[in-house]
């Protein structure tokens, strides 16, 4: 998933780069390296990454509190402690895997920080809950917790796991903000070879829902609101404009879905 998160992070360096950027990510280059950038150039254009950074920049930064914590699942590259303007007292913990911060906490070691931040080397199929409060972490407190881009490398029973786990670390009010996709994109003609490959290796395939709503409320969360990309509040005058239908009256598989769900 490292190289997973040099693509997203040439990713914003190509949004940060714009004119009409939908946000602005100055570490983003060096973090991508030529790895990134080179990944970024043999993909196709996808206008929903710009679309979802921004969408989870909005929502974090409403839903974090004074004194509170977020707690961004599956780190990556993220650059949120540092270009986002959070609350006073706010403490960030960013949880990935060991490998995935060498990089990350070399290009940050001069970057300036206004809050606290604590990086937890953990694997998030295993006892990440011990390794964060052994970090300092405050069940009792307000949280917000971020898995952008993260369901999807994910099996069921992990994302399962994942929500239930934070569920039982939030108190009343806390926020889950996840993006997902629905079982139609298994289908899809571009994604065969891919699926074909995890099957011959029998591998499950990756995580993809048609009721995020059941899924968020059966592990705790459940308050659940749902944008989907290229709706008036997902789109930025960015991507196709959607028709208005409520997603909850829908049957389509191909939805894709930007989740919050509160505790």
């Amino acid at each position: 998933m490292v190289r997973t998160a040099l693509w997203i992070a040439a990713a914003r360096a190509a949004e940060s780069s714009r004119v009409d950027r939908l946000f602005n990510d100055p570490w983003a280059a060096e973090l991508a390296g030529e790895v990134g950038r080179k990944m970024l150039a043999a993909s196709p254009p996808n206008p929903f990454l710009p679309v979802r950074t921004r969408y989870f920049d909005d929502r974090v930064a409403e839903s974090c509190s004074i004194g509170g914590q977020l707690v961004l699942l599956g780190a990556g590259m993220d650059t949120r402690a540092y270009r986002l303007d959070l609350p006073r007292g706010l403490r960030v913990y960013e949880i990935d895997h060991p490998e995935a911060f060498v990089e990350k906490e070399s290009v940050l070691s001069e970057a300036r920080l206004q809050l606290e931040r604590c990086v937890v080397r953990a694997d998030l199929s295993g006892a990440w809950q011990r390794e964060l409060l052994g970090s300092g972490f405050r069940p009792e407190r307000h949280t917000v917790w971020l898995a952008e881009g993260l369901f999807f490398y994910l099996e069921q029973s992990q994302v399962q796991h994942l929500l239930l786990g934070a569920a039982e670390l939030s108190g009343p009010g806390s926020v889950f903000l996840a993006d997902m996709f629905g079982s139609g994109l298994l289908t899809l003609p571009s994604m065969q070879d891919f699926v074909l490959k995890k099957k011959q290796a029998g591998l499950p395939l990756p995580f993809c829902t048609d009721d995020p709503h059941q899924l968020f409320a059966a592990q705790g969360w459940p308050t659940v609101e749902i944008a989907e990309p290229g709706s008036a509040k997902a789109n930025f005058g960015r991507m196709r404009a959607l028709p208005s239908e409520s997603l909850t009256q829908s049957s389509s598989t191909s939805r894709s879905y930007l989740v919050s769900g509160v505790r």
